[in-house]
Formats: C-alpha cells, structure tokens, sequence
C-alpha cells in the first residue's frame, strides 16, 4: 500500500553564519547516517541481482526479476517512515524528505522503465504461466507508477481483459481501477480502495461513485465491505 505524503514546499532565507555552521556541523548527521543506509542498502540489492544471469526468454528469471523489483519497492516504502521511527525533529524531517523524495522517485521510474521492458515481450505475467506471485508483485509495480499515468492506463486496460478468465486477480483490477481514477484523473473512484488518514486511527476515501453500492461492488471483486476496510487502517494511521 503506497501513502501519499504532501508536496513539501521550501522557502529559503539568507543564511548567517551561525545557522551555516549548524547545517555544515552535526544538525543532520542522523538524517545523512540513515540515507547513506538506504544508499547502500539499495546498492547491494541491486549488486546481488546482476549475479543472477539475466535471460528474459526464461520465466524464471522473470519471475525473479519482478521479486526483485518489488523487494526494492517495498523497501523504500517502508523507509519513508525513518523520521518517525528515528524520532526526527520537524527541521530533520523536513531536511530527510527534500534529500529522500527524488531518490523515491528515482526509484519507481527506474522500475516503471524496467517492467515496460518485461512487458514488451511477455504483454502480462498470466497466473496461467508465471504464477499468482508474478501476476500480484508486477500489479504492485504498476500501482505504484503514478509518475506514468498512460503506462497505468495501459495495464488497466490489459487487466480488464484478463481478470474475468482468471489471468489475474480481480482485485488487482479493483485497486488500479481506483489509482487510475481518484489518484491519476481526480475523478470518483469505484471500489473505494483509495485515500487517505484524517486523523489517528482513521482513514476515510476518496470520493466513490455511487457510494451506496460500493459494498456490491466490492463483494463482486472478491473485496471485504468498506468498513472491514476501513478497520485496517486503525494501527497505520498514526
């Protein structure tokens, strides 16, 4: 699951020399310590997975390529929540999101740009052939490409091809469905799988339509009701 975190705007004043010494000396050396983590962290992945010998005729290594990208995409997810867990100040936080988000960034194009590869030569990873795996970790790639709204329309076109024959896991039609039309075009979304927390413990979605028949809809996807979903939310949303 992807949060969307807000646009972060910075306003820049001269800086004197004493606040130039703090920013030079230690006022982030946790920020900086952390992000030489990631770095390295990411890095090494990435070094173990050249050993594996690419061949994109074998599934096998598709199927471990899209592992592979998924591990890197989870990871970076779940390190967007450093500030929290490293207890930062609000100037640290501010400071790990200016230097972290570009790398976040950086990271999903690079994956977009490597599964469109994948999906050149193989259209979808059917369950049929590469397994419910596969199908699962390559929809969470897509999900999280919102930074190629066409690429994602591309694949929901795809999906809704291939869920009714059992080629993919209907919630993962659902779901994009969803990203594609609250997150990419800002319109009413249908499975009410999109949102955001409002307050501790609370999560409400983005504007559904029809909101009556979503729990219909849901159950037709294999989707518990909204407030079961709901529910899930109670220990994220801090």
């Amino acid at each position: 699951m992807k949060f969307l975190l807000p646009l972060l705007m910075f306003f820049y004043a001269p800086i004197n020399a004493d606040s130039a010494s703090k920013v030079g000396g230690k006022k982030f050396d946790q920020v900086k310590l952390d992000l030489k983590q990631y770095d390295e962290t990411i890095e090494d992945k990435k070094s173990l997975f050249l050993l594996v010998p690419k061949d994109l005729n074998d599934k096998e290594w598709v199927k471990k390529k899209l592992f592979h990208m998924v591990e890197i995409d989870q990871y970076t997810r779940k390190f967007l929540n450093t500030p929290n867990r490293n207890k930062y100040s609000e100037e640290e936080k501010e400071y790990f999101h200016k230097k972290f988000m570009p790398r976040f960034s950086s990271l999903d194009k690079e994956n977009t740009t490597e599964l469109k590869k994948l999906l050149n030569r193989y259209g979808w990873f059917k369950i049929s052939e590469f397994g419910e795996q596969a199908d699962r970790g390559a929809w969470l790639l897509v999900q999280h490409a919102d930074l190629d709204l066409d690429f994602q329309k591309e694949v929901l076109t795809t999906l809704a091809k291939l869920y009714p024959i059992g080629e993919t896991n209907r919630t993962n039609y659902a779901y994009l469905y969803d990203r594609v039309k609250a997150i990419g075009e800002g319109r009413p979304q249908r499975y009410g799988t999109q949102g955001q927390c409002v307050g501790k413990g609370i999560w409400k979605p983005h504007k559904i339509e029809e909101p009556e028949n979503v729990d219909e809809r849901r159950k037709s996807m294999g989707m518990p009701s909204m407030e079961e979903y709901k529910s899930g939310f109670k220990n994220i949303c801090n």
